[in-house]
């Protein structure tokens, strides 16, 4: 549906779409030469002018020019953004790399990874494993008279493999002791669980079993702190970004995703239905953010799981809301299959 725009919306939309392509102010001359445009400069300056009264756009200088606020930019959003379709090339990205045969927790690292890599902006994916994780199988393989493999299955398929190096020799008997005792504590059970009931284990018995099953409680409460903790990737491509380049806020942002909570909270609370949703700068209640944006979408309901881009205010929504909304779709589609 065309939504027709009066000739300041029409003027606020020129503006937002200038400075999104090359991030400099724009001015009434630039404006009144448009095409779209059948107006004198003294009409777009006229307009400008109410339009900055109105908190729609600021003069960053002493410049003529313009450009747009958050309060503009959303605007522009919310009438004015016409999504752009999903291009082949990222498209079969997305398919090539998000397969279904992948475990859930490697297919939420290729999604981040792959969004960073395509977009240039900081990919969060949420923490692969939900609460109640239950282990399907457990078992202990000797490679060598001091060296034990630690292989743990959980529902999803995501297999845990660790060595385990101990101080002596682990003869048979203790190798079986140890096993059963993990069995008992931990197959068909919730990891968590089964983390405290060795626990507690642990207590009653000495000598060799309690060196192993020490090592054994240590791999598993590794990974599930691991396995419930935010992934993020591309932090990296906000330094190399000319508009932080030189920023103060650089620092805040990065160390806001070293410790990211107060940033999952948010991303939870608005992406608790299945449409994707823009966060302007302050709007996300974070001063830290005031100059980056962030677009989010949930992939799955029941765990609740959601991916999102942060980046500059002036990244290219009519092209990454799309990629976000179709990622969201094949890790759905790819989380379906294997259910």
């Amino acid at each position: 549906m065309v939504v027709a725009l009066s000739r300041a919306e029409l003027i606020l939309k020129l503006i937002v779409e200038q400075y999104l392509l090359d991030g400099q102010p724009v001015s009434s001359k630039l404006l009144a030469e448009h095409d779209a445009l059948a107006v004198s400069s003294a009409t777009v300056r006229n307009t400008m002018v109410q339009l900055e009264q109105q908190g729609y756009i600021r003069s960053p200088h002493t410049s003529a020019g313009r450009i747009p606020t958050t309060a503009g930019i959303r605007l522009f959003i919310d009438k004015m953004l016409k999504l752009q379709p999903l291009s082949e090339t990222w498209q079969r990205e997305l398919t090539t790399k998000l397969v279904p045969q992948l475990p859930v927790s490697i297919l939420c690292q290729q999604a981040g990874q792959l969004l960073a890599n395509l977009t240039g902006c900081v990919a969060i994916v949420s923490a692969p494993k939900a609460a109640g994780r239950e282990v399907r199988q457990i078992d202990l393989v000797r490679l060598a008279s001091d060296r034990l493999l630690l292989v743990v299955i959980d529902e999803d398929g995501d297999i845990l493999h660790r060595v385990l190096h101990c101080e002596q020799s682990i003869d048979s008997a203790t190798l079986s002791k140890v096993l059963c005792l993990l069995n008992a504590a931990l197959a068909g059970g919730q990891w968590q669980d089964g983390i405290v009931r060795l626990g507690n284990i642990i207590r009653s018995e000495s000598g060799l079993t309690q060196l192993v099953i020490q090592k054994v409680l240590g791999q598993l409460s590794l990974d599930e702190f691991v396995q419930h903790q935010p992934l993020i990737y591309g932090q990296h491509q906000l330094l190399l970004s000319p508009d932080y380049q030189q920023n103060a806020s650089l620092q805040q942002v990065v160390q806001m995703l070293e410790q990211p909570s107060g940033l999952i909270q948010l991303l939870q609370a608005v992406t608790q239905d299945n449409q994707a949703k823009l966060i302007l700068g302050k709007e996300s209640g974070f001063i830290e953010l005031s100059k980056l944006s962030i677009i989010a979408q949930s992939y799955q309901t029941t765990p609740h799981r959601f991916i999102a881009l942060l980046g500059p205010r002036r990244m290219n929504y009519a092209q990454l809301v799309p990629l976000v909304e179709s990622c969201a779709v094949q890790l759905n589609l790819n989380l379906n299959r294997q259910n």
